[in-house]
């Protein structure tokens, strides 16, 4: 995409700024009677939500193309002239009469601001301003690949700068009724984009492009809500020395080079976020601007009823009761410039997201959105109904890949942490679940996104059971708020895991038999009415494990598998769910979020490196989940134990101890043999 660089000069001062639609500038800044027509509209739909009640049903009269430019185009709309007295408007405009690559054009307004201070008169700002345009071409890359600029045009040459003093709209061709649609479109447009950061493209599709306007209508409204301060637009890729992904924060490590047909010239994309669209150097980002401002839009908890009334209301366990006190304490204390995080590190089935439910509550009632940012869509579709059922006056809005609400804006957004990407400044409270998981662990690009969610004065809670070593060492020593829930909802300990020697899966598949100690351990768990999780650590050997298994299995025995890589992985998991299926097996795609209430875990080859400690901890965290079977089995099945394998026995004994030394463990012993740490077989 290209834009227009101008300069405008006001009570002596010289500013520069890129613009996607010049025939609005102009007028902007040298039109009193539309600039006025304008802010009177626009100021009234500064608040929540007000522009999109205020102004939908009038532009739906309109047919969505209401306010099309007379002509079509900018030339014959912008007409010299001479107005005095007016305030707020410019003394004169420059504008470049040739557009610029959008990257270029901004990376030559920034050059311009740096020395317009020097700036004295019109001449020597002309000067500046072509001067400017030209040094971003050069820093941009046309020195060394003229080759292929010249395939495409022009290698920067010498450009003519218009002058404007006054501009006047066409009244008899209506052009004032036109910005009066101009400036409802510009309320719905900030009202919609609000904590969102949008790629042109998608900005235009929010917007009703093409079903019920103009992309050039649209592009007119996103220009004068940046000029009116309702929105931001800039580059997706900025930065003229080291770029950088506006959108992902990605750096020139994940930047690559191609000849671009839409710039004409060799443009820089963003390869990190490709999965999301292409963020290119001349491609256009739409920002919204916080409701709130700087300060933040919740109202104080003052209001709101006794935190162990709210507490009760949710059911809640001693344990969970008192993390969620905790948690509730740090989130609805003023901003002291203290820790804007707080880390929930509880036990898989500890119930984290119940907990959770007083504070989203709070922040709900407070007037605040919620984001739920989960690493992977399988959690996203579990969540999905449980918040509903929770909060079912609200309404819920569940973003992953395969998505239909992309664009739904709701008072709780539940998504995969690869969808926060098109969020800035957007929520009061982001929740980060699994924080430790596959892909959000270790990805910077993912964590950057978790962060720009947040609006001014917003706050971010942590949870997980297996928090990454940095964490642990902060919450230890005091410098990350936390609460410990060492205990599971139903109070019973977390099943210990036995260990198993048996050969590698791919010797198994080889001699195609399964060891006596595994058949075993697989009968007694169907026999007993349980539901398996077989774990392997490689995709391609889910089916012929599973083909091994239905071997010793009781004949009828339904058995599946499923990796990442399954496109019915949704269906197969669904079928796991209903006990349509007794044994399932997967990868590490699903040691967490998926709940069974009577389930027995087999981690086979648990000494390969695939499978660390958390994942280990994970995986076993399936199993005695529900207070009806709380003494699931668990079994690392391997030819010889691994650090892993006992840091993860030793994190699970752990918290038993933790939890007894509380008095929050049941006393009572599962039926049959009892073993170490609890274990009946």
């Amino acid at each position: 995409m290209k834009g227009y660089l101008y300069a405008f000069a006001s009570a002596g001062r010289w500013s520069a700024v890129v613009t996607i639609s010049p025939e609005v500038d102009l007028a902007f800044w040298l039109d009193a009677e539309f600039r006025r027509t304008v802010e009177e509209m626009a100021s009234g739909c500064g608040g929540e939500g007000t522009g999109k009640r205020q102004y939908g049903k009038a532009e739906e009269r309109q047919n969505g193309e209401a306010a099309t430019w007379p002509g079509g185009g900018r030339e014959g709309r912008l007409t010299d002239g001479a107005e005095a007295g007016r305030s707020g408007l410019a003394d004169v405009v420059l504008l470049l009469d040739e557009p610029l690559p959008l990257g270029i054009a901004f990376a030559a307004a920034e050059r311009f601001a740096a020395k317009a201070r020097r700036v004295r008169g019109e001449a020597r700002a002309a000067r500046l301003l072509r001067a400017c345009a030209r040094g971003a071409e050069l820093g941009g890359g046309l020195r060394g690949t003229l080759d292929l600029f010249r395939i495409f045009g022009r290698e920067g040459t010498a450009r003519r700068v218009r002058r404007y003093t006054a501009v006047r709209w066409d009244r008899a061709s209506g052009m004032r009724e036109a910005a009066r649609k101009l400036a409802a479109a510009v309320c719905e447009a900030a009202d919609a984009l609000e904590g969102r950061a949008l790629l042109r493209g998608e900005a235009h599709a929010l917007l009703g492009v093409p079903a019920r306007r103009s992309a050039a209508f649209v592009d007119a409204a996103l220009q004068l809500a940046a000029l009116l301060g309702r929105l931001r637009l800039g580059s997706a890729v900025a930065g003229w020395r080291r770029r950088r992904c506006r959108r992902c924060g990605s750096g020139e490590a994940h930047m690559h080079r191609t000849p671009c047909l839409a710039c004409g010239r060799v443009c820089a994309y963003c390869e990190a976020c490709l999965m999301l669209g292409r963020s290119r150097e001349c491609a256009l980002l739409v920002s919204g601007i916080p409701a709130g401002g700087a300060s933040g839009r919740l109202r104080p908890a003052d209001g709101l009823p006794p935190v162990p009334v709210r507490l009760a209301r949710r059911g809640l366990s001693p344990a969970q009761s008192a993390a969620a006190e905790a948690a509730l304490s740090w989130l609805e204390s003023p901003d002291d410039g203290g820790s804007r995080a707080f880390l929930i590190w509880a036990v898989t089935g500890a119930g984290k997201t119940e907990m959770m439910f007083p504070l989203i509550e709070s922040v709900l009632a407070r007037g605040g959105n919620v984001l739920i940012a989960t690493p992977r869509r399988d959690v996203v579709l579990e969540l999905e109904p449980r918040i509903r059922r929770a909060f079912p006056g609200r309404t819920v809005a569940a973003l992953h890949g395969a998505s239909r609400e992309k664009w739904t804006k709701a008072d709780i957004t539940i998504a995969t942490t690869h969808q926060t990407i098109r969020f800035e400044a957007g929520f009061d409270l982001v929740v980060i679940d699994e924080l430790d998981a596959f892909p959000y662990h270790n990805n910077p690009m993912l964590q950057y996104a978790a962060e720009k969610s947040l609006a001014p004065g917003g706050r971010r809670v942590l949870l997980t059971a297996t928090p990454p070593a940095e964490l642990r060492r902060a919450a230890i020593r005091g410098r990350l708020p936390h609460a410990r829930v060492p205990v599971r909802h139903h109070g019973h300990p977390l099943p210990v895991p036995e260990e198993l020697r048996i050969p590698p899966v791919r010797e198994l598949i080889r001699r195609n038999a399964v060891p006596d100690r595994l058949k075993q351990a697989v009968l007694a768990s169907l026999s007993r009415g349980a539901q398996l999780f077989v774990f392997v650590p490689r995709i391609a050997d889910t089916g012929p494990v599973a083909s091994l298994l239905r071997g010793v299995c009781p004949p009828g025995t339904a058995i599946g598998h499923t990796s990442s890589r399954d496109e019915r992985r949704t269906e197969t998991v669904q079928r796991f769910r209903n006990r349509e299926l007794r044994l399932l097996v997967t990868t590490t795609i699903l040691e967490r979020g998926v709940t069974i209430p009577r389930s027995d875990v087999f981690v086979l080859d648990a000494d390969s490196p695939l499978f660390d400690e958390a994942s280990l901890e994970q995986m076993a965290g399936r199993a005695g989940r529900s207070k009806e079977d709380p003494h699931g089995r668990v079994y690392f099945c391997a030819p010889h134990a691994t650090r892993a394998q006992r840091a993860a026995i030793r994190r699970i004994r752990e918290m038993n101890a933790i939890a007894a030394a509380g008095g929050h463990i049941r006393m009572e012993a599962p039926p049959g043999e009892v073993r170490a740490g609890g274990l009946r077989r």
